[in-house]
């Protein structure tokens, strides 16, 4: 595939869903927000869950829920198909923003904290499955803690506490519902954050879209409830779960290899992060922010309000008797996207070589290179939108002549007038009004074209043969088209349905051995005589003829069934002074049946004197089934 790959895809996705659905109304256009809102009614249906819940019994408290057939079961569904499809959205929103290189400059701060809104949100979803406390929601307990394990940030192995030797703790369920419910809550000072430098910023879709994606996912939720895998079983092997892959997506290769599961997700958080200095444009090709000439700047405070990133601001003019106020870019949050050149009557805002003056040089050096510009038509396009929504019998005229703009919104009155009167018909097409890369571009085009807002003169665009043609169509999805409307939103449904529920794994054949247990308090001491000068050179009261030390003890596991050595490793004390109780946690596969299972557990220096532990029997081992040997105390012990 070519560089612009990408691009032509996500065009050619655009285009066919404003076939089916309009621009205006396109799910494609509004990722931002439809995951704000998506997250909303995530929000909004957990406060019931949160009242119907009980940590004492997590998985049947849920069995209740979904048993509320004309309550519980549809708000958790809903809960959980909002939840799904804002990750999809997530990722159609990174996915846009990426190919358009709105990432970098003033946008840094909106991209870093979208990538912590994105963290949060998966770190809220993965409690959430946990304290449903079902197959999946183990699998995600699991493999989560055997990758924090390998991270030197915890006194005891985090997956220790799920070797199944006792019940998971109400502790371990209020730790999770605490963090379900703080994380979401944080995750609304980080969209304000995220959105801080955006004016007129809008969190949700509007209004009639909003209500037909709360319709739809409601109608999803009753018709198709959500998945409840059997309850976590920690002496179990996982087999098929219904897995919600949006959240879950990464298990298999976390299953297969904690470490690689770790380096996974570290290094693409770290590619994420560096996304704005990464993609950020080399200096000779970055656009540079807009100037303001203060000598002919009039303060009228129409580029002040145009502007879609609040990067200017009024301040006191040069000649206050005259004009007041003087407009005032702010480089660090202006994106360059030239929007204020037109809107400027004085001419005197702009990009460097982008200002109304620019355009009207260009204008007319255009007019100047045809010999009868009366005779020809103009189209005028965006240079995104690549001219769509032009009639066909236009777009094939010979007498067409063509001006590429890099945003409509830029193009000023004026010069939009200038062309006007020279060409037999002038033909604007902007970018779809909800897809504009410069967020209202599209529409500010409309307004001061179609609508003479300021700076266009009244009537005088009114009275030129000047069109505005939208890319795609703009209307509602009415008439002959909510079939189609209705038939692909269907389709997405379910798509977010089976995605929630589809099963991963296999069912196991074989069955486990499980060696887990904690041993502490095995050290040994090291004494030995100071000599004279070795006292000599002490301090008077730390002077002592014997000095002795203790060095915690090292160990040699080996497992053996029928004879045939299974595990065999030295156990050393974690931490960085090896001082922390020895850790054992092993897992082998074993034939289902009968064996004979030989367990030992002793110092390597067999002088140490410290404990010894060992285990020998015949167990039975069930399929899909764990042999757990742990320490009770008093010494090695089978738990089934």
């Amino acid at each position: 595939m070519g560089v612009h790959a990408p691009a032509d895809l996500l065009g050619a996705a655009d285009r066919l869903f404003d076939r089916v659905y309009s621009s205006r109304y396109n799910p494609l256009y509004r990722s931002g927000t439809l995951a704000s809102l998506c997250l909303a009614i995530a929000l909004a249906t957990g406060v019931y869950l949160l009242f119907v819940y009980e940590i004492g019994r997590p998985y049947e408290s849920v069995e209740a829920i979904q048993r509320d057939v004309w309550l519980g079961r549809w708000i958790r569904a809903l809960h959980r198909y909002a939840s799904d499809a804002a990750v999809a959205a997530v990722l159609l929103h990174v996915l846009r923003l990426l190919i358009q290189g709105k990432t970098w400059g003033p946008r840094t701060l909106a991209w870093i904290t979208g990538v912590l809104l994105a963290g949060m949100m998966l770190l809220s979803a993965a409690t959430g499955f946990v304290l449903v406390w079902d197959g999946f929601g183990q699998k995600l307990a699991v493999a989560g803690a055997r990758m924090l394990r390998l991270l030197p940030l915890f006194p005891e192995p985090p997956d220790r506490a799920f070797a199944g030797e006792a019940a998971m703790s109400s502790q371990f369920f209020f730790m999770n519902l605490f963090l379900h419910v703080a994380v979401p809550l944080g995750m609304v000072g980080f969209l304000w954050l995220h959105t801080t430098r955006l004016a007129r910023a809008a969190w949700f879709p509007e209004r009639r879209m909003t209500l037909v994606t709360l319709a739809a996912l409601g109608a999803l939720a009753v018709l198709w409830p959500a998945p409840l895998p059997a309850r976590a079983d920690l002496l179990g092997i996982p087999g098929r779960i219904a897995t919600d892959w949006f959240y879950g997506f990464w298990l298999p290769l976390a299953e297969g290899s904690p470490r690689a599961g770790l380096v996974a997700a570290s290094v693409l958080a770290a590619l994420l992060a560096a996304v704005p200095w990464v993609l950020r444009p080399a200096p000779p090709a970055r656009p540079r922010a807009a100037g303001v000439d203060p000598e002919t700047c009039e303060g009228c405070q129409q580029c002040f309000q145009d502007c879609p990133y609040d990067a200017i601001r009024m301040v006191t003019g040069l000649h206050p008797e005259r004009h007041p106020l003087l407009a005032q870019v702010q480089s660090d949050l202006c994106v360059s996207c030239g929007l204020c050149a037109g809107s400027c009557a004085s001419l005197a805002i702009g990009p460097p070589a982008r200002t109304a003056r620019d355009q009207l040089a260009a204008a007319r050096s255009l007019v100047a290179a045809y010999p009868a510009p009366a005779s020809r038509v103009l189209l005028v396009a965006c240079a995104r939108s690549g001219g769509r929504g032009l009639p066909a019998r236009e777009a094939g005229s010979e007498a067409m002549v063509r001006l590429d703009v890099e945003c409509a919104g830029t193009l000023h009155p004026g010069t939009v007038a200038y062309l006007g009167r020279h060409f037999a018909e002038t033909l604007i097409v902007p970018c779809p009004s909800q897809n504009c890369v410069h967020r209202e571009g599209a529409a500010l085009a409309h307004a001061r074209i179609e609508h003479e807002r300021a700076p266009s003169v009244a009537g005088q665009i009114a009275r030129l043969p000047v069109r505005m043609l939208d890319a795609t169509a703009a209307g509602a999805p009415l008439g002959g088209r909510w079939p189609a409307a209705a038939a692909v939103s269907a389709l997405l449904l379910a798509l977010v349905a089976l995605g929630s529920g589809a099963p991963q794994g296999v069912d196991a054949g074989h069955a486990r051995l499980r060696l887990g247990w904690r041993l502490a308090g095995q050290t040994r001491e090291r004494c030995r005589d100071l000599t004279a000068v070795e006292q000599a050179a002490r301090p008077v009261h730390m002077r002592q003829s014997r000095e002795c030390a203790r060095e915690a003890l090292s160990y040699e596991l080996t497992a053996a069934v029928d004879g045939r050595v299974v595990a065999r490793k030295v156990v050393t004390p974690p931490g960085l002074r090896e001082d922390r109780p020895l850790s054992v946690e092993e897992e082998i596969d074993v034939a289902p049946g009968e064996h004979a299972l030989r367990v030992t557990f002793v110092p390597v220096d067999a002088t140490s004197g410290g404990a010894t532990l060992a285990l020998e029997r015949r167990v039975s081992f069930a399929p899909a089934r764990v042999v757990l040997v742990t320490y009770d105390g008093a010494g090695l012990t089978t738990v089934r």
